[in-house]
């Protein structure tokens, strides 16, 4: 699915930018202060539909959930911050850290994967152990921030854990994130008519927010254009400016990814608007 000139359609995963700005039908839409102003509507409907919280169901799913939709409220004002101050690598390393956690919503809110809350609460074991583990092949486990008293516990929840699930560990789920981004198309319904909604995200998200994340050069280089200035007295200079094309898109994929975030906190809710909401502004986002 693209955002191309506002026909909705497939794409290969890193396609082009150019409908973002050139198009004169989305210049209207697709710009830094309707960003803004869609955002704040989107964060004062989810304050309004899902606080105060009234849990309903599994109180220990709920709380899990909510951990997460919490967290990314607040990321995604710090990306609102970052969207005015045009600081476009740091939001796309931002929305790849919403992707995730968005990836992870969806599959509890369905209970996806057999043992989820199970799985996902002790997977911690199998993350504190590895840097433990790291830490003491260097001499340096007193420095792990385990006190002597936890780590055969720690090791004792992680051993379990590899018994139960195997070795195959690169998420809570046994999974890819991959796989688990395609079972979560398999189980919600379509956006705009596209089955592999979540599927696109995770390549325009979370593969083109994995080289801001990592300092590559093309993450530090799409950030920014190089403007040439002429100073009185016959130098020249180079500035950084912001990218627009990727300002514009890193903002508003960032924006579908929060929604997400409020769909599947509602969902758990029981709250039917949640849903409504979610097509509405993301059909608004997607097409013309």
């Amino acid at each position: 699915m693209a955002i191309n000139n506002g026909i909705c359609g497939p794409t290969p995963c890193g396609g082009e930018l150019d409908c973002w700005v050139t198009s004169d039908k989305m210049g209207d839409k697709f710009t830094k202060s309707n960003f803004l102003k869609i955002s704040q509507e989107v964060l004062e409907f989810q304050l309004k539909s899902l606080y105060p919280l009234r849990v309903q169901g599994d109180p220990a799913r709920i709380n899990l959930l909510f951990l997460n939709h919490d967290r990314n409220f607040s990321t995604f004002l710090t990306v609102r911050y970052l969207v005015e101050h045009e600081r476009v690598t740091d939001i796309y390393t931002l929305s790849r850290s919403l992707f995730e956690s968005i990836v992870s919503m969806g599959l509890l809110t369905k209970s996806l994967v057999s043992n989820d809350l199970y799985r996902y609460q002790n997977y911690q074991f199998i993350e504190i152990y590895k840097t433990y583990s790291h830490l003491e092949k260097l001499g340096l486990a007193h420095l792990s921030g385990i006190a002597s008293s936890e780590i055969a516990l720690v090791k004792a929840k992680r051993d379990e854990y590899v018994r139960r699930y195997g070795n195959n560990l690169s998420t809570w789920t046994g999974k890819s994130l991959e796989q688990n981004v395609k079972l979560l198309d398999e189980n919600f319904p379509p956006t705009c008519n596209e089955e592999h909604f979540y599927e696109y995200l995770y390549c325009q998200v979370y593969r083109k927010g994995s080289t801001s994340t990592h300092s590559s050069f093309l993450g530090l280089k799409k950030g920014v254009e190089i403007e040439q200035v002429t100073i009185p007295g016959s130098f020249v200079a180079h500035r950084f400016k912001a990218n627009e094309a990727h300002l514009i898109f890193s903002c508003f994929h960032s924006l579908l990814v929060f929604l997400s975030s409020v769909r599947f906190m509602g969902h758990a809710l029981q709250k039917a608007e949640t849903e409504d909401y979610f097509h509405k502004i993301a059909s608004y986002i997607i097409s013309e």
